[in-house]
């Protein structure tokens, strides 16, 4: 193999065009706006804090920019892969905080070795395995376990347990402990998401939202009324080092990092392709393999934790006229500036905000125009999408996605 080989994201940027360059920049920032609250809301999704959203996203966004082989896929912290890791690591940590970002970040460099192997490997065709079905009813039920998990920030009651049942069961016990301007908050963040995804699409929601709240917080003194900020964030960025944990703890998070390998690679697969078919030029499932796992094992040793695509993200620089991965390099410049020189600003985030950004999130993940179709066409299928929701909400992530994946492997090798 050439070094193009390994490297084919450079290619991108051999003859590159002068009027390329406003697009790119243009959507450079304006999904650096959505990236920076988002992948911070994304960290306390997976339990962590709001700052390794953003030391998880850094290295990726360069990397993937060399060792991928689409010119518009962003890479980083995303919904998915956050939620797996709290449903798998808050047996392990106790309530340790330390710990538990430790456990992590090894999650991370185990996915990224298990990518990488793969792409070595050249497993790429495993991306087929998965059917339609299955992995819509999944992303449902992924949206739903989001939502609830973020009850306590949107309603400031007391919401405690790691699974959807436990959680939805603590909610309501605790119904009578509602605080109503943390609501409000929240829901006049989610409004203003949603009405701006409705009528302006182009326009960074997210990060006018997250800001307006925070200004909002600060202006009105809403802390001494009870509305909780994300609090002390670190400036500068994160010293790489190597996660240490036990052996049998390694040994007990192999088979979990293979699941969050799975559906890392498939949402950015399946990603990458529908924006290549868009404008003409080819996927290589290996090189994407080889490329999520360089990123993961990078942002693992970063203190980060696990990453994938993100679909959002992705069509929002599309959307905005991104044609190739400068795009990325312009957002990871922003990133930086707002670590060195803008920690106060993360500070006043308020966490209701944060956790209506998730809500916001999840709700782009339920494909109803699916059910509608699979219902018309094939109720076969409709059943299975709506068990694989119930099995998610019910028993959680690995367990819904490995078997249903062992199974098609062996169903495929015995055609």
């Amino acid at each position: 193999m050439t070094w193009t080989d390994w490297a084919p994201g450079v290619a991108q940027f051999r003859g590159y065009k002068r009027a390329w360059l406003r697009g790119d920049l243009l959507a450079g920032l304006t999904v650096a706006a959505y990236l920076i609250p988002q992948v911070m809301a994304y960290a306390t999704l997976a339990g962590l804090s709001p700052i390794v959203g953003l030391w998880a996203a850094l290295a990726p966004l360069l990397i993937y920019a060399l060792l991928g082989s689409s010119r518009h896929m962003s890479v980083g912290p995303e919904s998915t892969t956050a939620l797996m890791v709290v449903a798998v690591l808050a047996p392990f940590a106790s309530g340790d905080a330390s710990r538990y970002a430790a456990l992590a970040a090894v999650l991370g460099v185990l996915v990224g070795a298990i990518c990488f192997l793969a792409g070595i490997a050249r497993l790429g065709f495993l991306a087929n395995l998965l059917s339609r079905p299955v992995l819509v009813g999944y992303m449902t039920g992924v949206a739903l376990v989001m939502m609830a998990s973020q009850l306590g920030k949107l309603t400031g009651a007391s919401v405690v347990g790691d699974e959807f049942v436990d959680q939805m069961r603590s909610f309501a016990r605790g119904v009578g402990g509602l605080h109503w301007p943390t609501m409000l908050l929240a829901g006049a963040v989610l409004a203003f998401l949603l009405a701006l995804d409705r009528w302006a699409p182009r326009v960074p929601g997210p990060l006018i939202a997250v800001v307006a709240a925070a200004a909002a917080v600060a202006a009105l003194s809403l802390e001494s009324k009870g509305i909780v900020v994300v609090g002390s964030v670190p400036s500068g960025l994160p010293t790489p080092a190597v996660p240490l944990v036990s052996p049998n703890e390694m040994a007990a998070l192999v088979i979990t990092a293979a699941g969050i390998a799975i559906v890392a690679f498939s949402d950015n697969i399946l990603t990458a392709r529908i924006f290549a078919i868009r404008h003409g030029y080819e996927i290589d499932a290996n090189v994407e393999l080889r490329a999520i796992g360089v990123c993961n094992i990078a942002a693992g040793l970063t203190r980060g934790f696990p990453v994938s695509s993100s679909g959002s993200r992705t069509a929002i620089g599309d959307a905005v006229g991104s044609r190739t991965q400068i795009y990325s390099l312009v957002a990871l410049s922003l990133v930086l500036v707002v670590m060195l020189f803008a920690s106060d600003l993360l500070a006043q985030f308020p966490s209701a905000a944060l956790g209506a950004l998730v809500v916001y999130a999840a709700l782009r993940l339920i494909d109803v125009s699916e059910f509608r179709r699979l219902a018309r066409f094939r109720r076969s299928e409709l059943v299975i999408a709506l068990m694989t929701t119930a099995a998610v909400l019910g028993i959680g992530f690995s367990t819904v996605c490995l078997p249903q994946w062992r199974s098609r492997f062996w169903i495929y090798f015995d055609e």
